[in-house]
């Protein structure tokens, strides 16, 4: 062994000329290689941690749809709710893994007061008590109060309420009473009065997400049109419901007992005519549970696994449950959307970017090594005249190679750590909306990743490995006779 890398260390130092070009193609794409797998790491790790710490939680139980749902709301169609939720938190409770639960309603609505419109919002309807306990600390209160549990109300973000500000010169308080315009296809339009009970922000929130407000689940539910007639109908078992005749027994309000003949009682003295008020409207119990709101209507289910659980495991007791068997188990992934699909394409042009610098540093590699074994036929010639195997050919050729992008590998692994090091310290600043999503916040400090080396590592292996193999076959088709007669 300690003579072939003296022989591939004396090749290497006769030709400092292609060496050095060779190593600096090698560790130029090291480099970038680090540096690029480091910052998308930081970025999805990033991202990942933020939306289960404040948004998402370790897993989200939602119903089948056919068409886009959107997780934060106000775009994409609105998720169907969860069928029998009560007993399906008791299923949940009897789940090994899962440590605690919240469920969760969107929407949006348009903000105005005084007939003025000032903004809209993404509205999330919760549990206070529960998604407080499960997302301890991501959302900071900066004014009034949060939700209590049966309490009407809303709690604003921090930027709407600035937003308002700057456009409109109207500040609201705590206290104040804001119109909240929402549709939906049930009902329709609803407008509801609520009164503004806090204004808060979640930490490293941009774009659309600087938008969630959280409101009473009630209040959500009748801008949603969240009824229990709603409810019934999604069950499909509203066969023997007339909804033509909502408003009326036999008939509706239009017809026969207001304007048809008036009914003459028995004993009246005079002969006027009386009408049966009590009977008038006919049977309401349909209009009543058209307009009652469904108390159960939740859209999601958001689970927190225990220290030490096993997502895999959790999901797979999910699957064999009877009523989340139905259901489907997403992560922070599918809610993020957009974003989360943003930063994983950036690093799948990344990758596609580092595939072809390795190719092109394979063929240069590949080309300057049969340069120098052509120019070095007589020394391998010699080589195999004097008893040299064809292993000891193959061995030789590939030390060189090995050295070549071991070492110069190892230099771009420490200058791509060094310049992590340097972003890290002064931090990249995100000069724009687009940059602001994709870091999560306004700048990113992105740290060296120990897979972004193992992976240069690798890297650097396997292109030392293929760019040895054609120089190698060249070499050990050269024969002592072909050596003799180029001497």
């Amino acid at each position: 062994m300690m003579i072939l890398l003296k022989i591939a260390f004396r090749n290497l130092r006769e030709h400092k000329i292609k060496t050095l070009i060779i190593g600096s193609l090698i560790a130029v794409g090291i480099a970038f290689l680090v540096i690029g797998n480091s910052v998308m790491d930081t970025i999805t790790s990033g991202m990942q941690a933020s939306f289960r710490r404040n948004f998402t939680s370790d897993l989200i139980l939602r119903s089948p749809s056919e068409e886009d749902v959107s997780f934060f709301g106000g775009f994409g169609a609105a998720s169907p709710i969860l069928k029998d939720y009560p007993q399906l938190v008791e299923e949940i409770k009897a789940i090994p893994g899962i440590e605690s639960y919240t469920p969760m309603l969107n929407g949006a609505a348009s903000i105005s007061q005084n007939d003025e419109s000032l903004s809209f919002a993404l509205l999330w309807g919760i549990e206070p008590e529960s998604y407080r306990e499960m997302f301890a600390g991501s959302f900071t209160l900066a004014e009034g109060e949060d939700l209590q549990s049966g309490q009407e109300g809303i709690v604003l973000s921090q930027s709407i309420v600035d937003e308002i500000e700057e456009d409109k010169g109207i500040r609201l308080e705590p206290g104040d009473k804001i119109l909240l315009s929402g549709q939906n296809n049930n009902t329709g339009t609803k407008i509801r009065e609520v009164t503004l009970r806090g204004i808060g922000y979640f930490e490293n929130s941009v774009g659309l997400l600087e938008r969630i407000s959280f409101i009473d689940v009630n209040t959500l539910r009748a801008l949603n049109g969240l009824t229990s007639f709603q409810a019934v109908k999604d069950e499909a078992s509203l066969e023997t419901v007339d909804e033509t005749n909502l408003f009326g027994g036999e008939g509706n309000l239009f017809e026969d007992d207001l304007f048809g003949e008036a009914v003459v009682s028995d004993d009246a003295s005079v002969g006027e005519p009386t009408l049966d008020f009590d009977n008038i409207l006919g049977d309401t119990s349909v209009r009543e549970q058209y307009l009652s709101l469904d108390n159960n209507a939740w859209q999601f289910l958001l689970l927190k696994l225990a220290p030490g659980a096993s997502e895999t495991q959790v999901k797979a007791a999910l699957a064999k449950a009877p009523l989340s068997s139905q259901l489907l188990s997403e992560n922070w992934r599918w809610a993020a959307g957009f974003i989360a699909g943003l930063a994983y394409g950036i690093r799948g042009i990344l990758n596609v970017v580092i595939f072809a610098v390795a190719i092109v540093a394979i063929i240069i590699i590949m080309n300057t090594l049969v340069i120098s074994i052509t120019e070095r036929f007589a020394e391998i010639g010699t080589i195999r005249a004097i008893g040299g195997q064809r292993q000891f050919i193959r061995s030789m050729i590939t030390t060189e190679v090995l050295m070549t992008t071991i070492v110069f590998g190892l230099l771009g692994m420490l200058i791509g750590a060094a310049i992590v090091g340097l972003f890290y310290v002064i931090g990249v600043e995100a000069n724009n909306i687009f940059f602001q999503i994709l870091f999560g916040g306004q700048v990113l400090k992105p740290v060296l990743s120990p897979g972004s080396l193992i992976i240069s590592f690798v890297t650097v292996a396997v292109i030392g490995v293929i760019s040895s193999l054609y120089p190698t076959s060249v070499a050990l088709g050269i024969s002592p006779v072909q050596a003799m007669q180029r001497r």
